[in-house]
């Protein structure tokens, strides 16, 4: 039991990775500091990302363990 919340942890601090390099990537794209339509351009891609990001993440942990029945 340990065990699986230790690799749960692992597996979402890895999936920090790609997404701190897709944000800085929106950033360089986006530059949402020029003007406020950009911002707000920005602001909805990153929703956007934290959603689709998080639906990704929980699928891939629950593959990884799947639900006891029982």
């Amino acid at each position: 039991m340990k065990l699986q919340r230790l690799l749960i942890l692992v597996i979402i601090l890895l999936s920090l990775i790609p997404a701190w390099y897709i944000n800085a990537w929106l950033q360089k794209v986006i530059r949402p500091r020029q003007s406020f339509g950009q911002f707000l351009l920005y602001m909805v891609a990153s929703l956007v990302l934290v959603f689709a990001y998080t639906f990704l993440v929980v699928t891939i942990i629950s593959w990884v363990f799947p639900r006891v029945k029982g």
